[in-house]
């Protein structure tokens, strides 16, 4: 079992994860940074009704004040939010802007939904906020998480600062403990989310970064009752494969078949749903601990997916890895070969080089 965390899991767990964290309803939007999960309100007329606009709240009475009628719209975006329905949502917080430039609620909200695909705008919309309200916890912590990984050093004053004007904000916690991960400063991490769970024990997202910190640190069970904390919450996709990876790094390879299992479905099982291109290095990672507990047969079904998903790229990605961890005269000709498979389930028994092979994202 791959010995690191997956990049691809890492930025899922960071930007993506609260699309499936579960999280209490009245928590479900946050106050900082990214939205925390999106949806909760059902739609009786099905999803193509949704996409359509047919289960979408009134529209806001248009005789209301300006200063009215723009928080109207905002209350109006946040149920758009719980169907969910994002570019509506996003369109009527332009218009709340439009009708009073002052809302900095709705400058707020609308930049935090424009991470992440749109940071430059996020940040030019916490900007405005800290014109108008400079004291603004919630807008300095989402500058944070827009800026993080582009200037860092200033993303962590943002968050610092944003912890010194309200210590009690959970999402500045989450936020500035992501800063501090990205740039090695793990201990003060798990600091950060500490009080974050302390604030906020049934929120997923901060056990699981903290689930994924700890594995960093090598504080193993730590980061497995995290991970499974999180599962006890409800069911979710990147727990259990962050519980497969640190399972496999303790050798607990029984522990992380059944946690990838529940995801892929049973390795004899045929599957006859669509596989994602992200499942590929899920599929790496069964066919190293199936490898590990002596069902080698079973893992070279579990290859025959991973070269049917990633092609020659894949097995040229792996054939680059092992040529550079004792197996020097591979050919580097993205075929699968029995010398290939023969060189990838050697690679799986030894802990050197098993624990780096995955296909990069």
């Amino acid at each position: 079992m791959s010995q690191r965390i997956p990049s691809r899991l890492a930025f899922a767990t960071i930007l993506m994860g609260a699309l499936t964290v579960p999280c209490l309803a009245a928590d479900r939007i946050g106050t900082a940074g990214p939205i925390r999960s999106f949806g909760g309100t059902t739609c009786s007329a099905g999803i193509a009704a949704m996409m359509r606009g047919e289960c979408d709240p009134p529209q806001v009475d248009s005789a209301l004040a300006p200063a009215q009628r723009s928080q109207a719209r905002v209350e109006r975006a946040r149920e758009l939010l719980s169907i969910p329905r994002l570019d509506p949502a996003i369109r009527e917080l332009d218009t709340a802007i439009a009708d009073d430039p002052r809302n900095s609620v709705a400058l707020l909200l609308r930049g935090r939904l424009k991470i992440p695909g749109r940071l430059d705008e996020a940040i030019a919309d916490m900007d405005r906020v800290l014109q108008l309200d400079p004291d603004n916890s919630n807008a300095h912590a989402t500058k944070a998480f827009a800026l993080q990984g582009q200037n860092d050093e200033w993303a962590l004053a943002e968050a610092t600062k944003a912890l010194a004007q309200d210590p009690r904000n959970a999402d500045a916690l989450w936020i500035r403990a992501s800063v501090l991960a990205g740039v090695g400063k793990l201990t003060e991490a798990e600091q950060d989310l500490n009080a974050a769970i302390a604030l906020e024990p049934d929120v997923s997202r901060a056990l699981l970064r903290r689930a994924e910190i700890r594995a960093q640190m090598g504080k193993t069970d730590d980061a497995v009752r995290d991970a499974s904390a999180v599962l006890a919450l409800g069911r979710n996709s990147i727990a259990l494969q962050l519980r497969a990876v640190i399972r496999g790094r303790s050798g607990d390879y029984a522990g992380a078949l059944d946690d990838l299992n529940a995801i892929l479905g049973p390795p004899e099982e045929r599957r006859d749903a669509p596989i994602l291109p992200y499942m590929v290095d899920m599929y790496v990672q069964r066919a190293l601990a199936l490898t590990r507990t002596g069902q080698v047969a079973v893992a070279r079904r579990d290859l025959d997916t991973i070269i049917k998903l990633g092609g020659p790229r894949a097995v040229l990605q792996m054939q680059i890895y092992l040529r550079g961890h004792g197996f020097p005269d591979l050919a580097l000709d993205g075929k699968r070969s029995d010398q290939f498979d023969d060189a990838l389930t050697a690679c799986f028994i030894n802990d050197a080089c098993g624990r780096g092979i995955a296909i990069p994202g």
